[in-house]
């Protein structure tokens, strides 16, 4: 039993330093997209064994962004993904102050790990084009409130 924890912490250490690594390179493709278009589709990334698979979150209203949730999370168990990355860009509000400050934001919930969060603040010029883009901050400095993270039922997948 002791040896089955051991080699089971080494495959969740070793999923999460893939998946890390693969959001660190996704980071500047959405990068790219923000500051080439000025906005970024919410996308979910699923991580599965085959490769990644990008789906688009086209939400306007909270309905509809529960239903696209949904339809991650039942696409995650069906492809056996073994993370789901969303890519969002958003306004981080500083609840002390109201002020509030435009991110790039990977949110990665991994199965069996720690979410891996990734977060670029940027500046928009008096156009509204992005003027510059600030240092990349991840791991546990890169957590804000109402982030989007997508956790699929990883534990009933195992009972079906």
């Amino acid at each position: 039993m002791n040896n089955e924890t051991v080699t089971m912490s080494t495959v969740i250490v070793a999923v999460t330093d893939m998946v890390m690594e693969s959001v660190r390179k996704m980071a500047p493709i959405a990068r790219q997209t923000l500051e080439t278009s000025g906005a970024h589709t919410p996308t979910a990334i699923l991580h599965t064994m085959s490769g990644l698979l990008p789906i688009l979150l086209p939400f306007e209203n909270n309905q509809q962004k529960k239903e696209c949730v949904e339809y991650v999370k039942k696409e995650a168990l069906k492809r056996h993904a073994f993370a789901v990355t969303t890519i969002t860009n958003s306004t981080i509000i500083d609840c002390r102050t109201g002020s509030g400050e435009d991110a790039l934001v990977l949110a990665t919930s991994i199965q069996g790990g720690q979410p891996y969060i990734v977060i670029q603040k940027y500046t928009r010029d008096k156009f509204g084009l992005i003027k510059d883009f600030h240092d990349i901050v991840e791991g546990d400095e890169a957590f804000i409130v109402g982030q989007m993270l997508i956790f699929p039922d990883w534990d009933m997948e195992r009972i079906q």
